[in-house]
């Protein structure tokens, strides 16, 4: 007969938030720690009540949680953000140097050219 394990709700909370910020897949963690993805699915629920949380109230928990998501989505956002301020500022070089002012004397120069 196995014997059954048990785990902390401290390290179910660790392994749940893996999953939750996406640094390693349901299935991968439920290789490296030997454990059923179900019960990794079943803490993943769990966690969202807030179970894992020292305070027990549950409004408390779900706030936290939120908090954690909006942290990692500013995280997300800051880096899409300097990853574009960073494309502008070697695209902006370019255009300057395209760019041309015509007047009506350029303009038709240009037609004359062309004719």
């Amino acid at each position: 007969m196995r014997v059954r394990r048990t785990f902390t709700n401290e390290f179910k909370r660790e392994v749940v938030e893996l999953v939750v910020s996406g640094k390693a897949s349901q299935l991968e963690i439920s290789r490296k720690y030997s454990i059923s993805p179900v019960v990794v699915s079943r803490w993943n629920k769990e966690y969202l009540q807030g179970k894992f949380f020292e305070n027990n109230s549950p409004d408390t928990a779900r706030l936290e949680i939120r908090v954690r998501e909006l942290e990692r989505l500013i995280g997300e956002l800051t880096v899409e953000n300097r990853t574009l301020k960073k494309m502008i500022e070697l695209v902006e070089p370019q255009k300057k140097s395209k760019q041309q002012i015509f007047t009506s004397k350029d303009w038709e120069m240009s037609r004359k050219d062309v004719k």
